[in-house]
């Protein structure tokens, strides 16, 4: 496994969560959130964060944490399978909900495969937006902001962008539903092509005050 500054390499989505959070604890910086969720709330923040899962199929999709910790898992395949039906794929949006990734991800994702199979995997063009001009005016505008699909090396690789991330509890579910979303894009590739890595970016990754003595219990470090 590779650590270099705020650039973290695993072989699965548990690892990479592990790893980021060593980082995000040692070098993150902290402020009190003004505008956003969970405003009054201190995060401790790293500047920028790239992840490289180099196979983000291995199941448990859900992190673990150790038996007697106290402490429940973030998330689970359970869960992970719920959250790709119902906001990575699902369109309908719950009572005070002012969107979910589904409504700009389906509309989309026909066109992406399209691309991917017309050129048999060979463009940079298979690329999905969230939000639209209006997205800035809502209260909590969508924090993924791009996925896009590359075939590199004969791999269907996914690349991500949070404009901010959280980190203890979002990330896990975030990679496991995404996943599951490159997963579904596979099946629909009519040309060879294997499962690949996923690439993440943001600069806006963040450990919420509210966690910060369920990471010391999971002794990453302290806070």
């Amino acid at each position: 496994m590779i650590f270099e500054y705020n650039i973290v390499e695993g072989r699965t989505i548990e690892d990479v969560w592990r790893e980021i959070m060593w980082c995000a604890v040692r070098k993150g910086y902290d402020y009190k959130v003004q505008v956003g969720s969970y405003v009054g709330q201190i995060r401790r923040q790293l500047d920028y964060a790239v992840l490289r899962i180099l196979e983000p199929s291995v199941r448990p999709l859900g992190v673990r944490v150790p038996e007697g910790c106290g402490i429940p898992a973030p998330t689970d395949d359970e869960k992970i399978w719920k959250y790709f039906q119902k906001y990575i794929l699902g369109t309908e949006k719950g009572v005070n909900e002012d969107y979910t990734y589904g409504m700009y991800i389906a509309p989309q994702l026909p066109r992406a495969v399209e691309l991917l199979n017309k050129s048999q995997g060979n463009t940079n063009q298979a690329a999905i937006t969230i939000g639209d001009t209006s997205s800035i005016n809502q209260d909590d505008p969508p924090c993924l902001k791009v996925i896009t699909f590359k075939v590199v090396n004969g791999l269907l690789q996914m690349g991500l962008f949070f404009r901010s991330w959280d980190l203890f509890t979002g990330l896990p579910e975030n990679l496991g539903g995404l996943q599951l979303l490159k997963e579904y894009v596979l099946a629909q590739l009519d040309f060879e092509v294997q499962d690949g890595p996923i690439v993440a970016f943001s600069d806006g990754l963040h450990i919420y005050e509210m966690y910060f003595q369920l990471v010391n219990i999971l002794n990453v470090d302290k806070i």
